[in-house]
């Protein structure tokens, strides 16, 4: 839904303006430098690649959930799912590099701990609720 406004207008910009360049310097015999052009153009070029970006984590994520028409909030709950989502991998190699000089034996214990603390969390969490 946001695409449209948020990547197309931009885009269609980028092009008009080159167009518009090439207008005035064919038929109006207008000279432009080079770089004005290609930064007028970059310009636009660059808010559609904003654009686009917002738009996808602007969108529900959820398909049963419909998003809002800006997507202020889907935009807000994405970005902490994606930075949970990078702690989570940031961690993980961390575990990954310490287990490197683990013994089977040993990691099994950690996983079974590990597990038992999650069971604890989760029956904590299902009491607070």
């Amino acid at each position: 839904r946001r695409m449209l406004p948020f990547v197309g207008v931009p885009l269609v910009g980028s092009f008009a303006t080159f167009v518009g360049f090439w207008y005035l310097a064919t038929y109006r015999d207008m000279e432009f430098q080079p770089a004005v052009v290609a930064t007028a153009t970059f310009v636009f070029l660059a808010i559609g690649l904003l654009g686009i970006t917002y738009s996808v984590m602007s969108a529900s994520w959820d398909d049963d959930r419909e998003g809002s028409g800006l997507g202020i909030d889907e935009f807000q709950k994405n970005i902490a799912s994606l930075k949970e989502g990078l702690s989570r991998t940031k961690e993980n190699a961390l575990l990954r590099e310490r287990m490197a000089g683990l013994s089977e034996e040993e990691i099994q214990r950690a996983i079974e701990a590990s597990e038992k603390n999650d069971a604890a969390a989760k029956r904590q969490k299902e009491w607070m609720e």
